[in-house]
């Protein structure tokens, strides 16, 4: 009696030459901050006081929090906020102060070098401005944190 073997199936899955991308690329792409640069940074511009109360923020205030309607934070108030530090200089003096709105926003306020009110808030798509010194406020998209930031520190 002869046993033949099995014929090996052919698989029916295809890696295809289609999924590479085939765009050219426009540049040199910066990886994005570590953890660590992002608490240096946060650190350095806040103080720990402004460290504790984000980390607080980030790991402890899920939804319903407050009175039972609050939102948490939004990862794209929080990256277009991290862009703004990044880019941000602030007057000597106390360290801006850092809160949690009710929609998941993170709202910054500091005192500008004449001790006027400087407030802003990162919300998902835009970020909102008031200026005392001014009495100005208005929005501005998300892609402008960084024009944003330079304009507040004039």
């Amino acid at each position: 009696m002869t046993t033949s073997l099995p014929q090996p199936r052919q698989s029916v899955y295809r890696l295809s030459d289609n999924l590479r991308d085939e765009a050219p690329l426009l540049g040199v792409r910066v990886a994005a901050p570590s953890e660590g640069e992002r608490d240096e940074l946060l650190l350095s511009k806040l103080g720990a006081k402004g460290w504790g109360r984000l980390h607080h923020f980030r790991h402890y205030y899920s939804t319903g929090w407050g009175d039972g309607s609050g939102r948490p934070l939004s990862p794209r108030a929080l990256e277009t906020f991290y862009r703004f530090l990044e880019a941000a200089t602030f007057p000597q003096g106390p360290k801006p102060s850092l809160f949690l709105t009710d929609a998941g926003g993170i709202e910054l306020c500091w005192e500008d070098s004449s001790g006027k009110a400087v407030q802003v808030e990162f919300r998902a798509a835009e970020i909102e401005f008031y200026l005392e010194r001014q009495d100005l406020e208005g929005s501005v998209p998300g892609s402008e944190v960084k024009e944003l930031a330079r304009r507040l520190a004039a």
